[in-house]
């Protein structure tokens, strides 16, 4: 699983999740609002109407009309209302006179109602919303309407105070859940991070199973998938490892029969007419021979097991010696061959014959191309440079340099630039290449053919941690050994 490349599941699963609790938490809000207002509305339309109550007990009937006990001041004094303008209206229904009030409320509702039960409606004149109790109060052979008016402001400023806190409760509800979710989701998928872990560690040739037993169950499908994958990678890449292997050693005889054969031929006979032809003999099974050694070595730096052992490789000793037993050669080119080092102690675990091959293709490498075509002679330079965490070895050389476009496809195998000389099989970078990654180091080549030379740098790790990594534990004819 690669945070690096498309959506993460836990950002995926988290996205849905905000998707479905905003859609809850808009439909909460609004059912809370709806029904906050409305039970806010009973109490409020309750309390008005008792008003109405009391100020119809104040109707009293004399001489066959209705009257009322208080003052006009009294009756402000007792419906006075905080917050609200309360309007008040006592109109006679034998001649629809209005006894008292304090304002307008528009026309007289319709009046086929019973009497004494509670009734209300809405109105609103010019900018003002008005809401309505009126009862149909009947004293007597009298009968008055009682109206009693409240503007709306408490009312609506109580909805909204529901609707900011439906929607305050709702935000918490959403964050809490988020982050409980967002949380949940790492741990569950912290072992996934582990294999994720495990497998970016690996070598090239590590094709161990990754171990499903602490993955979520729903994903352990995928990875016993997975690891069914990687044994049939691993087999095939045996086979064919084991069919380089064999067809190698199956051709050194014969190649080195014929090399036998054709020096003979050169020594009985220097001078004779062959003798062209068997120095070319010669040559090209001389050049067989390093291809079908270069196929070995390739086979065993692919190999995904254990079978080679691991230790510690002092880098310095190593070069030096490589370059002792190619000194000859590169007397024979007129190509100055030195090495340069700190001093310092630079030892990685790793293969010792797989790192000899790495250096020895690598001053391979520069005395083949360290020098211009029709110039003399040459400089190929080993350096060791050793840090607290990282060992570089670089071999350069003063040669005409590699174009941009090639400097990737050097270590492909068996590619070879145009202006080759012929002599190299193309898999001296491709093995270097292949021993490098197998104990996680790195190469990379800076080239410059305007003002000439090659630098091809291989740096490995140091550290105790991927010393570690790298010495794995093998039991070997029952002993433990690292």
């Amino acid at each position: 699983m690669n945070t690096r490349t498309t959506q993460s599941l836990k950002l995926a699963l988290t996205r849905r999740l905000v998707i479905g609790l905003l859609f809850i938490g808009v439909f909460g809000a609004i059912v809370a609002y709806v029904v906050g207002t409305r039970f806010a509305n009973r109490a409020y339309d309750r309390s008005l109407f008792d008003d109405v109550q009391v100020l119809a007990k104040q109707v009293r009937s004399a001489q066959g009309s209705a009257q009322i006990a208080l003052s006009p001041d009294a009756l402000i004094w007792l419906l006075a209302d905080e917050g609200d303008d309360v309007i008040y209206r006592v109109t006679d229904l034998s001649n629809h006179q209005v006894l008292t009030g304090n304002g307008n409320l528009g026309d007289l509702p319709d009046l086929d109602i019973n009497d004494d039960e509670p009734y209300f409606r809405s109105v609103t004149l010019g900018d003002t919303h008005l809401r309505i109790a009126y009862v149909k109060h009947r004293i007597g052979s009298v009968t008055a309407l009682v109206e009693i008016a409240e503007t709306t402001r408490k009312r609506v400023e109580l909805s909204r105070g529901i609707l900011l806190g439906s929607v305050s409760m709702m935000s918490v509800i959403m964050l809490v859940s988020v982050g409980l979710v967002w949380s949940g989701v790492g741990r569950a998928l912290a072992p996934l991070k582990e294999l994720e872990a495990d497998a970016a560690r690996r070598s090239i040739g590590d094709m161990q199973p990754l171990d499903p037993r602490s993955a979520p169950a729903a994903v352990r499908g995928l990875i016993e998938a997975i690891n069914h994958m990687i044994a049939r990678v691993a087999q095939a890449i045996d086979v064919q490892r084991h069919f380089v292997a064999n067809a190698a050693h199956q051709l050194k005889t014969p190649i080195a029969g014929l090399r036998l054969q054709a020096q003979l031929a050169l020594k009985a006979d220097p001078l004779g007419p062959a003798h062209d032809s068997m120095r070319e003999v010669e040559r090209r099974a001389t050049h067989s021979a390093h291809l079908i050694e270069q196929l070995l070595t390739l086979a065993r730096a692919e190999a995904s097991d254990d079978s080679l052992p691991v230790g510690e490789v002092d880098l310095a000793r190593a070069a030096q010696e490589v370059i002792e037993r190619r000194l000859p050669e590169a007397i024979a080119r007129r190509i100055d061959l030195g090495f340069e080092s700190d001093g310092k102690p630079c030892v990685i675990v790793a293969n010792e014959v797989l790192v000899g091959e790495l250096i020895g293709n690598l001053v391979d490498n520069g005395l083949l191309h360290g020098r211009k075509s029709g110039r003399e002679g040459g400089r190929v330079t080993v350096a060791l440079t050793c840090g607290d965490r990282n060992v570089t070895l670089a071999v350069s050389d003063d040669g005409a340099g590699l174009p941009i476009e090639q400097r990737e496809l050097v270590f492909r195998r068996f590619w070879r630039s145009d202006a080759s000389t012929g002599e190299g099989a193309g898999l001296g970078l491709a093995i270097v290449k292949e021993i490098a990654e197998r104990y996680r180091g790195t190469v990379s080549i800076a080239s410059r053919p305007e003002v000439d030379g090659t630098r091809v740098e291989v740096r490995f790790a140091t550290d105790a941690a991927v010393a570690t990594a790298v010495a794995t534990t093998r039991t070997t004819n029952g002993e433990r050994t690292t």
